[in-house]
């Protein structure tokens, strides 16, 4: 596989060994899946930043902190990623799929920059990318950057909301379909068409049906999507716990869901709701964790797309009795003007895919919201177009994409 190993053998270099150990010399030519192994390595170092869609200054960014920007090589197991090993299949899998390969490298290149792997994740995301993920970090521990316990956390130890979550919750009103139409955290809360369905799963619990998408650029500079769809489950904490009393002030409820291959553990609090003559909204709290990183951030549900005006003094008195400037706020995209955009158009001139220029182009999404980014050219080699696009995902800066992604969202203003 020589195009595999152009394309992968500068990931290498991406990674590095604590800054108190002698980097190790590369190896001249090694098999694809010892590249693909340390791609992986790399991108799990971000990957669980971008998960929470943290900014530094919501997050403790505890992984990226322990290896200043790279990874101790010494934690890859790469037997897990040969053909006969453990993830041999998730592996083999991710190199036949154009995508998950120029994924891996551009997600490797952004060094644990969480707001650079949003931006990979929007132009290059995939099931095969997210399989391999799941299987290397966390179902077989291939690569062990595991800090922090997994599961979710006691009631009494969540971190506590900066405002005191409303008593007397009634779980059942968050039955139904919701818009997300504000949100604190531009790393999660603030992609487009975001639409959350709850349904009754037993006593204090809902299940959670949460779609939303992703700004992906498209053939001529215009935006199309990436679409993205999840299923949690909300545990309301039980009123009759021995420390019912104490856990109220840190939470409502907990919930788990899984996202771009890892899991993640959050606990909610809703510090606002309507007034009985206002438009239904709730206006949520929420920190998690994976087992890489923990992050925080805030929204505000709505039963229409945009916030109701006549909630908005409500919500923004709500948003500054927390601390926050309620017109940094996202204003959250669900028009139809947005969440009605087809996919782009396949076809691609080497100059609006980015060679050798870092140009922020788009790969082709399907019915299934996969990107298959196959460019059919008749006036060159198949061979030699493939390589081609392997250099040029190679030589790109991934920055490109990430700072046009950011660029779509919008301020809720004054």
């Amino acid at each position: 596989m020589p195009r595999m190993l152009l394309l992968l053998a500068a990931t290498g270099t991406s990674l590095r060994t604590p800054a108190r150990a002698p980097a190790k010399p590369a190896v001249a030519a090694a098999a694809p899946w010892t590249k693909l192994a340390q791609a992986a390595a790399a991108t799990a170092l971000g990957v669980s930043l971008t998960l929470g869609f943290a900014a530094p200054a919501l997050a403790d960014n505890e992984l990226a902190a322990k290896y200043g920007g790279g990874l101790d090589t010494s934690l890859i197991d790469t037997s897990c990623f040969k053909p006969d090993g453990a993830c041999g299949t998730a592996a083999q899998s991710c190199l036949k799929t154009d995508n998950c390969r120029r994924g891996m490298t551009c997600t490797a290149k952004c060094l644990g920059d969480n707001a650079c792997i949003t931006g990979c994740f929007a132009k290059y995301g995939n099931e095969p990318m997210n399989d391999l993920l799941e299987c290397s970090i966390e179902r077989h521990e291939c690569i062990k950057v595991a800090i922090l316990p997994g599961g979710p956390d006691l009631a009494s130890e969540a971190p506590l909301p900066p405002l005191m979550p409303v008593a007397d919750f009634d779980a059942r009103s968050l039955e139904g379909s919701w818009y997300k139409v504000m949100g604190y955290n531009d790393r999660y809360d603030c992609f487009d068409c975001q639409q959350n369905t709850f349904k009754s799963a037993g006593k204090d619990k809902l299940d959670v049906s949460v779609e939303f998408q992703m700004p992906r650029p498209g053939r001529h500079g215009e935006a199309s999507s990436y679409p993205l769809r999840l299923s949690e489950k909300l545990v309301f904490d039980s009123k009759q716990a021995p420390d019912a009393l104490l856990s109220q002030k840190h939470r409502h409820a907990r919930t788990e869901g899984h996202m771009f291959g890892l899991t993640f553990w959050e606990n909610w609090s809703i510090i606002g709701q309507n007034a009985k003559d206002e438009p239904e909204f709730r206006f949520v709290h929420y920190s998690g964790k994976t087992s890489q990183n923990t992050y925080e951030g805030a929204f505000v549900y709505a039963r229409e797309p945009q916030l109701p005006p006549g909630a908005k003094a409500h919500v923004y008195r709500l948003a500054r009795q927390a601390g926050w400037a309620p017109s940094e706020f996202c204003a959250v995209r669900n028009g139809d003007d947005v969440c009605s955009r087809p996919a782009p158009e396949p076809a691609l001139t080497a100059q609006q895919r980015g060679l050798f220029v870092g140009g922020a182009a788009a790969a082709e999404v399907d019915d299934m919201g996969l990107s298959s980014d196959r460019i059919p050219r008749s006036f060159v080699p198949k061979w030699l177009g493939t390589a081609a696009d392997e250099v040029a995902s190679y030589a790109e800066d991934p920055h490109v994409t990430e700072r046009w992604v950011f660029s779509q969202q919008r301020k809720m203003g004054d």
